[in-house]
């Protein structure tokens, strides 16, 4: 894949011209929370097309090819509940927190976890024990982080925040880090080459999703989040943003992924 600077060029740039965007908020805020969701839905369309598209490139039976199916199954239900998104918005419906949209969207992670499951086995990683603990200690003092903070907000603040908006924000941050968990160590195998850049792109998505994940519950937690308005909601927009396109460029990595002696044989 020549030129392979392109892809993360874009990705900079696409998202250094939403963070101008958000600053400047040309059309106020409700023009933003409209562009930020429709920028949201068609990446992550994209990112599932590309998904789906990838597996195509592996005969059936293999491995690969259900990785490819699964991870493209999920990003479809993450665009669906990202357009659903605008089609209550477009018919003025209110949105509870949690809502039909967040419990849609944390089914598409089940498939992305499949997937990072699968590719995991299918690599037949043979890290060291050490190494396992270092990723495992690293993603559980996340958790702990994230839970340790919550738990003070909620004692600070007795009664304020619902068991359900609970229960729903803890699952994005813990499904967000176990695939994070999985994604890294199948990259630690597979370490460098061209194989293994399609999921550089993955497992940053992944990450980025966490990172995402983890500003938007503490800013529902704590009544902050609201596109636009402050640091906290910035950083989870621009990260689920980052996501759908890291995701979709590891799509189009693998549709494009040339293997030196392979092509010309």
């Amino acid at each position: 894949m020549k030129k392979a600077w392109l892809i993360p060029a874009a990705i900079v740039a696409m998202l250094a011209a939403y963070i101008a965007w958000t600053s400047w908020q040309p059309g106020g805020s409700e023009a933003l929370l409209i562009l930020t969701h429709a920028t949201w839905a068609v990446c992550a369309w994209l990112a599932a097309i590309l998904a789906l598209r990838a597996r195509l490139m592996f005969e059936p039976g293999m491995s690969s090819r259900r990785v490819w199916l699964l991870f493209g199954a999920g990003m479809t239900v993450l665009a669906f509940s990202e357009t659903l998104w605008l089609l209550y918005r477009a018919v003025s419906q209110p949105m509870p927190y949690p809502s039909l949209i967040d419990i849609s969207w944390g089914i598409g992670f089940v498939p992305i976890l499949a997937s990072m499951v699968l590719h995991y086995r299918s690599l037949h990683v043979q890290l060291s024990r050490r190494q396992k603990l270092l990723v495992l200690d690293t993603y559980v003092g996340l958790l702990f982080l994230a839970l340790f903070f919550l738990l003070h907000y909620i004692l600070s603040n007795p009664g304020q925040v619902a068991v359900m908006q609970l229960l729903v924000s803890a699952y994005y941050l813990i499904a967000s880090l176990g695939v994070a968990f999985l994604a890294t160590l199948s990259l630690m195998f597979m370490e460098g080459g061209l194989v293994a850049r399609p999921w550089y792109y993955l497992v940053s998505s992944i990450l980025t999703f966490a990172v995402a994940g983890l500003a938007f519950s503490f800013g529902t937690w704590t009544n902050t989040y609201a596109t636009g308005s402050n640091f906290l909601s910035a950083v989870s927009d621009v990260c689920y943003l980052a996501g759908y396109l890291l995701a979709a460029a590891g799509g189009y990595s693998q549709l494009t992924l040339r293997l030196p002696g392979v092509d010309e044989a």
